[in-house]
């Protein structure tokens, strides 16, 4: 679901997973599990730098198979064991026109599965958000569903 606040596009998914909120959180938070799942269909992904803390830095390179690599970088604003995580989200390939965004992701226990609550926010034009939720969506269904299973 895309919507609007002050101005920019914000958007929402909910994915149910049949793991416990530990195990899915730790998907997000451990290097080699992240660079299993993480990531569009077909892209590769590796984690140059991951340093879950507050105000730690990440930086993950997704490369395709024509050896074209995108790379996203940010940094953790927002930690709760296993209940959240908050990260700002730039992709450096979009060079000086690149904007900052904020995405969280909540953990939330649901008749023994975990629902993740994703909201990312401050999108300034609904087609970068409609990109984004597309490729949200395939991340989380193909990446991280296949890899909780």
């Amino acid at each position: 679901m895309i919507t609007t606040l002050n101005g920019k596009y914000l958007l929402e998914l909910h994915h149910v997973y049949n793991a416990s909120k530990e195990r899915v959180f730790l998907a997000w938070t451990k290097k080699e599990q992240l660079e299993q799942w993480w990531g569009l269909t077909g892209l590769t992904t590796t984690v140059e730098l991951m340093d879950v803390t507050v105000g730690g830095k990440y930086r993950f390179h997704m490369a395709a198979p024509n050896g074209k690599v995108f790379t996203l970088e940010g940094r953790y604003v927002d930690i709760v064991q296993n209940e959240k995580l908050s990260f700002t989200w730039k992709w450096l390939n979009e060079g000086e026109d690149a904007e900052e965004t904020v995405a969280t992701i909540n953990f939330v226990e649901k008749d023994n599965k975990t629902e993740l609550v994703v909201t990312h926010s401050a999108f300034s034009t609904m087609q970068i958000a409609k990109r984004h939720n597309n490729n949200w969506n395939t991340c989380l269904e193909d990446g991280l569903l296949n890899y909780m299973n």
